[in-house]
């Protein structure tokens, strides 16, 4: 694939699935209004009990299936012609989810009583419990599905899939929703879990593959090679999701339940918005890294291209939300959160440096390095959680934004080091000066903020068209803007 191609491929695959991802929030902030009037503030926080503690079972039972599976479908998919190679690693891929799906669903149902007195201290949610564990199983069934058009690269059917099940999901609940009220959130939950597998799977019998028999010894030892990245995503997830239990308990002892919620706020901007741009790069990005990765030359292009994409695309955006931080709080949540901004802006600073991290941890996925990347992992949220408890007593609850800031940016020299390592990557001449420019752009925009909060949208309009000048000036280098104009017309 030739330099103007391979930057035209990622453009179209972060336009596609990032087009549909702001159709699914649009379609989840039409839900949430909805399920505040039908349910109230009791059903709402019922469904997030219900999705956290699903979340946490599938991230156990699946075993990082959704990460690993791509990696061997595009493994075996790098155009070598070895057609029958591909289809037997999806029919293991294919076995391996439905096994998943049955433990699942399994733990649902033998542990619904102990789920229930853990989560809510009583088993009167036990029944419920164990009705989700068909969630569970067509939920794992559908990543299933969804690994084989990710390592295939099918990402329109990808898109098509997502958009079907959400609308789907969207016109079910609501009269489910409106005669029984609370008593529909599980079938709610049943219901959405069928549709998501189904759509996901009609468009996966649009791909030509054939159904190959694989051997009881095979399966179990190609899956435990496999697996075992698996277990270490999933221990670096569960360390994860710990180490934010342990902050919100943090605040909640030294400050208030206010500032957990204050936290949350600010946390769900920088790590659901704002990562819905790296997310849409990734879906196309992490299988063809994997095709390549053993080649250090195209991985080493192909990541450097990436990193290019990413900053034209995302510095303004940093820019522009850092400009505007106490307005998305007001309009995503209500003016009672403009006091989450102190540690918000914090935040979007280290997010600069969590996006030129972000293609650079994929070189230990694509590897297959699932130890160091668990390592790497644990170092940032050490050095996170510890920067808290040490910064607290001075900065109070501006400690958890420093502290975000400071985390990310000593994660970065981490990750290179281990990608120059692997793989013997360096940055391009033109990355770092891009890079160099973008950051000062980024810290003047985060000094107004800081220091002349009253007049910051004034006075940050010329960096912010100094920024968006500066992309479009470099997006026109490797994409022409009239040719990007043409496409999104034929889209």
């Amino acid at each position: 694939m030739t330099k103007d191609k391979s930057y035209t491929q990622i453009l179209k695959s972060t336009s596609i699935f990032g087009g549909s991802q702001i159709l699914t929030i649009l379609i989840g902030v039409i839900r949430n209004k909805i399920l505040a009037i039908l349910l109230g503030t009791v059903g709402v926080g019922l469904i997030s009990i219900y999705q956290s503690t699903l979340d946490l079972i599938k991230s156990i039972s699946s075993l990082g299936i959704e990460t690993t599976g791509v990696r061997e479908i595009a493994a075996a998919n790098d155009d070598s012609g070895e057609k029958d190679q591909l289809h037997y690693v999806i029919s293991i891929i294919d076995r391996w989810a439905l096994i998943f799906a049955l433990l699942g669903a399994a733990i649902c149902l033998l542990f619904c009583y102990p789920i229930s007195m853990w989560v809510f201290g009583n088993s009167s949610h036990a029944l419920q419990f164990a009705l989700l564990s068909i969630c569970m199983f067509f939920t794992i069934l559908a990543a299933g599905q969804a690994v084989v058009l990710q390592g295939l690269r099918r990402i329109s059917y990808m898109v098509k899939s997502s958009i079907i099940w959400n609308v789907c999901g969207l016109i079910i609940s609501l009269p489910l929703y409106y005669f029984y009220r609370l008593e529909g959130i599980v079938p709610v939950f049943i219901v959405v879990s069928i549709a998501m597998y189904l759509s996901a799977y009609f468009y996966r019998r649009k791909i030509e593959i054939r159904p190959m028999s694989v051997s009881f010894e095979h399966l179990k030892r190609r899956g435990i090679s496999v697996l075992r990245v698996g277990v270490f995503i999933v221990l670096a997830s569960i360390l994860t999701t710990l180490s934010f239990f342990f902050v919100r308990a943090f605040l909640t002892k030294n400050t208030g339940l206010e500032s957990v919620g204050l936290f949350q706020a600010a946390w769900t901007i920088t790590n659901v918005y704002l990562m819905l741009i790296l997310k849409s790069m990734g879906s196309d990005f992490y299988p063809r890294l994997c095709t390549i990765i053993n080649d250090n030359r195209k991985a080493g292009l192909l990541i450097n291209e990436q990193t290019y994409i990413v900053l034209v695309i995302a510095v303004p955006i940093i820019i522009l939300l850092l400009l505007c931080s106490k307005i998305a709080l007001s309009l995503l949540y209500s003016s009672d959160f403009e006091g989450a901004a102190i540690i918000l802006n914090w935040q979007i600073l280290g997010t600069f440096f969590k996006v030129l991290s972000w293609p650079l941890g994929f070189i230990l996925l694509a590897k297959g390095k699932g130890l160091i990347y668990f390592l790497s992992e644990s170092v940032f949220l050490i050095i996170y959680l510890g920067a808290i408890y040490c910064l607290y007593p001075f900065y109070n609850f501006e400690s958890v934004g420093i502290s975000y800031l400071i985390a990310y940016s000593l994660y970065l020299p981490i990750v290179f080091v281990l990608g120059r390592k692997l793989s013997e990557f360096r940055w391009t001449n033109e990355n770092l000066i891009i890079g160099f420019i973008s950051l000062i752009l980024v810290l003047l925009a985060f000094c107004i903020v800081k220091y002349f909060s009253n007049y910051s949208i004034i006075a940050g309009i010329p960096i912010l068209v100094m920024s968006l000048s500066y992309s479009l000036y470099k997006l026109n280098k490797v994409f022409p803007l009239k040719s990007l104009l043409d496409f999104f017309k034929r889209q």
